[in-house]
């Protein structure tokens, strides 16, 4: 049941499409390209993503940006929303994370807000944890289960 509090969700995720395209900036000693990734999503998050990434790298360390359409179901939550989100890489150390742009849910996944955490396992499993929060539901105007403003009773007709 949506109550307004905050949901720890994790699901592993396969990427099925990675399409990068290489540009240069002259000047620079990084490798550039943009991405557009598919992935496909099995657990308490069920669907599929596509995400149009910036990334830069060199010997150093890397980075990306991206922004990411969901469609499928979060908790059998079925809808929509994009995720911002971005992640920087230094030798071994790696960290992505972002959130859910407020507003970008549809249907059962309208007002959904929180975080996203990208992870890698060691085996090389893909992870996406959301720490969201789902509005709670409206009540009916006079639904005393649903905490609504109850009709007041009638005054006696005198």
């Amino acid at each position: 049941m949506s109550d307004g509090t905050e949901h720890s969700i994790t699901a592993d995720f396969d990427v099925s499409s990675w399409e990068p395209t290489p540009y240069v900036v002259e000047g620079t000693n990084s490798e550039l390209s943009t991405v557009r990734a598919v992935k496909i999503f099995e657990g308490s998050i069920s669907g599929t993503s596509v995400a149009d990434l910036l990334l830069a790298g060199n010997a150093a360390g890397a980075g990306y940006v991206g922004s990411e359409v969901f469609a499928g179901s979060v908790e059998g939550r079925e809808g929509t929303m994009v995720i911002q989100h971005w992640g920087l890489a230094e030798g071994e150390a790696t960290a992505s994370s972002g959130h859910i742009i407020p507003g970008s849910g549809t249907g059962a996944l309208a007002g959904i807000s929180g975080k996203a955490i990208f992870t890698q396992a060691e085996d090389g499993q893909h992870r996406l944890e959301l720490r969201v929060t789902f509005p709670a539901p409206a009540s009916a105007p006079n639904d005393p289960e649903g905490g609504g403003d109850a009709a007041a009773p009638a005054a006696p007709g005198y």
